[in-house]
């Protein structure tokens, strides 16, 4: 119990050196956090929600901070915090990290690594067994928070009647689609696969799609899209396995597609049959036509 207590008050110190006007001071600051939460001892801030809500906030608000060592610094610190965060407190943290991805006014890479730093800490199921309760409440926490912010939109924390948040992979008017947000969305997939609901793989799989489907979306952000794709399919049932190819043949019919558009789609099939080939191999007889029909003589998609 003094052991407890004298980390407690640690913790409290240390937390108040991050509003120190020394930015040096307020790394070494989170590096001894770093320190602590990294020590066994430190699994009693499971249960004792003040020292947990205490930490989030102080690594919130050094995710903010303008020096980049410190921002690496609270970075660092987020995995080992948030195993021993109860579900209420990271779920709160979950949702102001995606809050802080629709920012207009700060570098938005720190709160999508802080987000993918978390998901890959966080205990996950592991195949051929049934997942424990520590995994479940995980999932529950991604399932509850992150996976409605990545597809959006969702209501806004104003409470504001009418008042929604963009969806992290909707197309930002500004900044167009963000490949950050999918690199989290690819975390999330691999990391909880076998416990995503039917459901949810769907939600996920729109605006995937939307992108793969939209001529205007970068090369960086297109192929992180099929990334993403290839590992969604992974855990399609099968009669969404049968839906989503009914619908790439559908697109590949269309005597309006572009070029583009469809270059994309045969991507897709590729980076599919790559990645699940004992999966999608039974579909390829209905989709070679397509890609064959595309590609020239020398062999390259027209």
């Amino acid at each position: 119990m003094a052991d407890r207590q004298v980390t407690q008050q640690n913790i409290i110190g240390l937390l108040g050196k991050l509003d120190d006007p020394d930015a040096d001071l307020r790394y070494m600051s989170l590096n001894d956090l770093y320190g602590i939460l990294s020590n066994p001892q430190s699994t009693f801030i499971s249960s004792d929600h003040r020292s947990a809500q205490g930490l989030a906030e102080g690594l919130l608000k050094a995710l903010d901070d303008q020096h980049g060592d410190v921002q690496n610094q609270a970075l660092k610190c987020l995995g080992p915090l948030a195993i021993r965060l109860p579900f209420e407190i990271l779920t709160i943290l979950l949702e102001k990290l995606t809050n802080m991805t629709a920012s207009q006014t700060i570098d938005t890479s720190v709160p999508n690594t802080a987000l993918r730093t978390i998901v890959d800490t966080l205990p996950r199921p592991q195949a051929g067994q049934p997942a424990p309760q520590n995994v479940v409440t995980a999932y529950s926490a991604v399932s509850k928070i992150l996976i409605p912010r990545l597809t959006g939109p969702t209501q806004s924390a104003s409470g504001r009647r009418g008042s929604v948040v963009r969806g992290m992979l909707e197309k930002d008017p500004s900044k167009g689609f963000s490949s950050e947000a999918i690199d989290v969305l690819i975390k999330v997939v691999t990391c909880f696969g076998p416990l995503l609901q039917e459901s949810e793989l769907a939600t996920l799989q729109e605006p995937v799609m939307a992108i793969i489907h939209n001529d205007t979306a970068g090369t960086v952000v297109t192929k992180r899209a099929l990334t993403a794709i290839s590992a969604l399919v992974l855990y399609f049932s099968d009669n969404q396995l049968n839906s989503f190819v009914a619908r790439l043949i559908e697109a590949l019919s269309s005597s309006k597609i572009s070029t583009v558009h469809r270059r994309h789609l045969i991507a897709a099939i590729g980076t599919i049959a790559r990645s699940a080939p004992a999966k999608f191999g039974p579909h390829l007889n209905s989709l070679a036509p397509f890609v064959f029909a595309a590609a020239g003589e020398d062999g390259i998609v027209n």
